[in-house]
């Protein structure tokens, strides 16, 4: 091996050509040559080519807008004997103190640690036959009766209605006759159904 001065050295390394050039960018790999103290080695070094760019891993882009809310906790399952022991309690309140529900919902709460929510009062209480809501069937009965005694039967008193206990004030059957288009002038004849 020859043994080459520091002057060819230099001439040599300004010749090679430099691995990021674009005469070089065209292969998969760039070469280029390391010549130290007359020992020359070849070194081979991956190039950056836009496909391999392309799969290098990235992070992905952050979601814009407000940050996630947290899912509401599901409610526990609550079965008949569980609200057995504060049926009698919670239907005097509801229906015969005539409390609103988030305040019964409270008290039961306050006095016996009983758990529940507002929507599974409301569920429960249906299912005891004891809401206070009338259902559309029982209205488009009541309307029915009520046209018939109010155009037909003029003879006879005005009637009074009941659902489950509550008395069915005037004002909310005219609130839903005014609703539902029907005339106080007409006979109201529902479905069969009704």
């Amino acid at each position: 091996q020859a043994q080459l001065s520091s002057g060819q050295v230099a001439t040599m390394q300004n010749q090679a050509p430099h691995p990021f050039s674009l005469s070089t960018a065209h292969s998969s790999h760039a070469r280029f040559d390391i010549e130290f103290a007359g020992n020359i080695q070849s070194v081979s070094t991956p190039t950056l080519t836009s496909a391999s760019v392309s799969s290098v891993p990235t992070a992905p882009p952050s979601p814009m807008g407000p940050p996630a809310r947290p899912r509401k906790r599901k409610a526990a399952t609550l079965r008949a004997d569980d609200w057995e022991p504060y049926k009698e309690r919670t239907l005097d309140l509801h229906i015969v103190q005539k409390l609103p529900l988030p305040r019964v919902k409270q008290m039961i709460e306050d006095e016996y640690g009983f758990k529940a929510e507002l929507r599974q009062y409301r569920t429960r209480i249906s299912q005891w036959g004891e809401d206070k809501n009338v259902k559309p069937q029982e209205m488009k009965a009541i309307v029915r009766k009520r046209q018939k005694r109010k155009l037909v039967e003029t003879n006879k008193r005005p009637l009074e209605f009941e659902v489950r206990g509550s008395q069915v004030e005037p004002q909310k059957i005219e609130r839903w006759m005014k609703r539902h288009d029907v005339l106080e002038s007409f006979l109201y004849a529902p479905s069969p159904a009704a």
